[in-house]
């Protein structure tokens, strides 16, 4: 078993060297592939001076380049961070800076948005494309094959290995910092509670800046099975989806709702053989249990999964359905997986006495201890002595979930203690996007609230108050563009006439995002 994630390609490359280990789009990758093509690229790294512990950014979508320079950077001992390619230039260069990122490994396609960066936050150097901007050393991916594979490194269980960035409430990016010993742990629990072996085909959906990649990443290769990499493009034509599972012969399924929702409304199904299908898995925002019925329709020979925990725990329980689920009824989030600590402690209490536990069936704010709970926020102090908490000689993070356990052990959940929310499977704090969107020309406050429409995808839209006489929507939202991951920009505006306030003479965000919302909610077909 290896001791770090830098083991986990060269072990299955000697292990197995012609198993596949990602089919891509344009290309089948043997273990021994992807292992030589992280080697090289930690070559690359070393020579522009990146040593361990060093962070480097991962500027690439997901599929066997990111893959690749995901193993790279922690096969050498450095952290990986990886970068949406889509997020604005702004919001991709405070990341560098608050992490003090010098090196990104990205490709030629995106070397307009390198030079964009460096001209906000100067780079040191560029992995995969050459030059993408004065002063910023550049190698291309072409001069990549002539280097010598760097072996991987012997690392420390405890040393960092991996940080995926959210939203904070105050606008600024936060880093969950995973080391090789929860990051690991994570994908020995994976293997170990589904059953993932070699003969499993895995579908590969999740973008590396989004959490559940890590499956992909980590867990898939521990095993020895096979990515089956479904881009973007698959993910827009819900049929094409399908087409791709069926002719892939997909065993394993993970991914947000909504994707699963599409499937069922467009996947064009009843002309598919999913028989393959084993596991259907699923987590990150609320589904109807109506989908859930009609995709086992579907696939017959699956197990479906509602997968429940914040990307700072990595999994904490889990629900299986191996018949339809009641469709009146909440779905469950099921019962504490067997590596789990779930405690359930009055919202109002900041201590992690045991008397602050609430009652069976009462609610509460869910603390969670599991072996692959993150380090803690990167550089975040203050942060992590409020949301980790130690409680019976273990670490616990407050995850700010609201839920009750009944006298089964099973878990029911109610919503957020805070104002944090999910679209599409990211995590999103809306006092977050509310902050960036009021050092906007336009209004005087924002407030944004999330649209549920009837196709079932979460729409978030913004309600303005003060809003100027001349306003423009389109310029508005082109603006919210600009500083803006793709997944946190509204789509609609609304003007609001007047404020309502706390009793404590504050704004009344709550209030005002329930009014924006019923303001344009689709009306009932």
């Amino acid at each position: 078993m290896p001791l770090s994630l830098s083991q986990l390609l060269s072990n299955q490359a000697m292990r197995r060297s012609d198993a596949t280990a990602i089919v891509d789009v344009a290309r089948t990758w043997t273990y021994e592939d992807v292992a030589l093509a992280a080697g090289r690229v930690a070559q690359a790294l070393i020579s522009t001076g990146v040593t361990a512990g060093d962070r480097v950014g991962v500027h690439l979508n997901k599929g066997a380049d990111g893959f690749v320079a995901m193993h790279a950077v922690v096969s050498m001992g450095a952290i990986a961070v990886p970068l949406d390619p889509s997020s604005p230039a702004a919001r991709l260069s405070r990341i560098c800076d608050s992490m003090q990122i010098d090196v990104i490994v990205s490709h030629k396609p995106r070397a307009k948005s390198l030079a964009a960066i460096h001209a906000i936050r100067p780079l040191r150097a560029v992995i995969g494309c050459a030059s993408p901007a004065e002063g910023l050393v550049g190698i291309d991916v072409d001069d990549l094959d002539g280097l010598t594979p760097l072996p991987p490194a012997t690392i420390d269980e405890n040393e960092p290995s991996y940080i995926i960035t959210t939203s904070g409430s105050t606008g600024e990016p936060k880093g969950m910092v995973h080391t090789h010993r929860s990051a690991l742990a994570y994908a020995n629990m994976t293997v170990r509670t589904y059953d993932l072996t070699v003969d499993d085909r895995v579908s590969d959906i999740a973008p590396h800046h989004f959490d559940i990649s890590t499956h992909s990443l980590w867990s898939v290769p521990l095993a020895g099975a096979t990515n089956i990499v479904i881009n973007e493009a698959y993910q827009r034509l819900p049929a094409s989806h399908s087409q791709l599972l069926q002719d892939e012969a997909v065993t394993y399924w993970y991914s947000v709702p909504f994707l699963l929702h599409q499937l069922v409304l467009r996947g064009d199904l009843e002309n598919r053989d999913l028989s393959a299908l084993r596991w259907v898995h699923f987590g990150g925002e609320v589904i109807s249990p109506r989908v859930i019925g009609q995709m086992m329709e579907h696939a017959p020979n699956a197990r479906f999964g509602n997968i429940f925990g914040p990307a700072e725990t990595n999994q904490c329980s889990l629900a299986i359905f191996e018949t339809a689920p009641d469709p009146d009824s909440p779905l469950s989030v099921g019962f504490p997986l067997d590596h789990s600590d779930i405690r359930v402690i009055d919202v109002d209490a900041d201590t992690p006495d045991p008397q602050n536990e609430v009652g069976v069936g009462e609610m509460g704010e869910m603390w969670a201890h599991t072996p692959q709970l993150m380090e803690g926020y990167w550089n975040k102090p203050e942060v992590n002595a409020r949301v980790l908490k130690e409680l019976d000689g273990k670490r616990f993070y407050r995850t700010g979930d609201l839920i009750s356990i009944d006298e089964a052990g099973e878990l029911a959940f109610f919503g957020r203690v805070d104002h944090q929310i999910k679209v599409r499977g990211f995590r999103i704090e809306l006092e977050g996007i509310e902050l960036e969107l009021e050092q906007l020309d336009g209004a005087d406050h924002v407030v944004v609230g999330v649209l549920r429409a009837q196709s079932g995808e979460d729409e978030l839209v913004a309600g303005l108050l003060g809003a100027s006489s001349n306003f423009d929507e389109a310029e508005f939202l082109r603006s919210a563009a600009s500083v803006l991951p793709a997944y946190a920009v509204p789509t609609r505006t609304v003007r609001i006439d007047a404020a309502t306030f706390t009793g404590s003479g504050k704004l009344d965000r709550r209030v005002l995002r329930e009014y924006t919302v019923s303001t344009l909610k689709e009306p009932a077909s």
